[in-house]
């Protein structure tokens, strides 16, 4: 919709709107079936939020003078920042704080959200016929991104499932598995903020293929050992597992994809890694009563597989190189 009528800003601000209200209405929720599909109700309406903000971002860059990896450094901090103060609030006036705070965030969004262009300022074409769109997600390119950057970030859902558990069981306390969390999210930090310089050395492909290396690297690690410095190593990883990964990602979008088929672009990646990692932690349940190491040990042969995927991607790339945000 946001592709076919050039409203991405609009639709966005819709969707917060309407994120809001549901969520303040947990408030009104007198059972547990009832949270929960209110619950379902806001997740299905805040879905799209970060793949049109994104889209939003990706087509403006060049207009504004912006680099992504460095806008979305702040959005990790901005998880460190609410995290620690959701924490606090709950040790403070209990759970229900939870509800406020979410509903108080959005509402800033809104307001923030007013102030983005309606959408490019490059002045190429107007809005996308669902004929163009859908020849630019059956792209070959694209397939290869969703086989690839899809697959390894949906690696990630299984270790925000299941990692604080294998964490706990190893003895760890939970004060423990938060300074882990406090590493990886550093190391995504520091990636990103290095984003421009990554993507003026380097193809999307390429970026991408290194992030599935370190996945390779990072999963089997933490399948086979929970000691400190493999923990470390690993945490270490994120920088280019999630941070290198989503630069490469947003790097191709910005030079594949035509601007005014970005948010279906972002908005199918984003559905597709879900999708993905949803696959993935319901298989991973059942393998981690067996054994918690294996489950990590799929997530590495797993990013074995989007790694193959990847190298096709960069031989596209050589072969076929594409500039000028057209999708092949």
């Amino acid at each position: 919709m946001a592709d076919r009528t050039g409203g991405s800003k609009f639709i966005l601000i819709g969707l917060i709107i309407l994120a809001s209200v549901a969520s303040a209405t947990l408030f009104a929720a007198p059972t547990p079936l009832a949270v929960a599909l209110v619950y379902l109700v806001c997740r299905f309406i805040s879905a799209p939020l970060i793949p049109l903000s994104e889209s939003i971002l990706i087509a403006n860059l060049a207009a504004y003078r912006l680099e992504f990896g460095r806008v979305r450094a702040w959005g990790s901090v901005s998880v460190v920042v609410t995290t620690l103060l959701c924490g606090y609030l709950v040790d403070w006036s209990g759970p229900a704080v939870i509800v406020i705070l979410l509903t108080l965030v959005l509402a800033i969004q809104a307001g923030f959200a007013l102030a983005l262009p309606r959408r490019v300022r490059d002045g190429e074409g107007g809005p996308s016929s669902a004929a163009a769109i859908t020849i630019a997600l059956r792209s070959r390119s694209f397939l290869l991104l969703v086989g690839s950057a899809a697959i390894s970030q949906a690696c990630h859902g299984v270790f925000y499932a299941y990692s604080t558990f294998r964490w706990l069981d190893a003895g760890y306390t939970t004060f423990d598995i938060g300074l882990f969390w406090a590493i990886g999210v550093a190391a995504e930090i520091i990636a990103f903020a290095c984003g421009g310089w990554i993507t003026a050395r380097l193809s999307p492909g390429t970026i991408i293929a290194i992030g599935c290396i370190a996945g390779v690297l990072r999963w089997g690690t933490f399948a086979y050992s929970t000691e400190l410095l493999a923990t470390l190593f690993m945490q270490l990883l994120q920088g280019a597992t999630l941070g290198m990964t989503q630069i490469g990602v947003a790097a191709y979008l910005r030079r594949h994809i035509r601007p005014h088929t970005l948010s279906s672009a972002t908005g199918s990646y984003a559905a597709s890694s879900a999708l993905i990692a949803s696959l993935f932690i319901f298989a991973a349940g059942h393998a981690y009563a067996v054994s918690s190491g294996s489950v990590f040990l799929c997530a590495s042969a797993f990013c074995v597989l989007a790694l193959a995927v990847a190298g096709t991607l960069v031989r596209l790339e050589r072969n076929a190189p594409i500039s000028g945000g057209k999708a092949s």
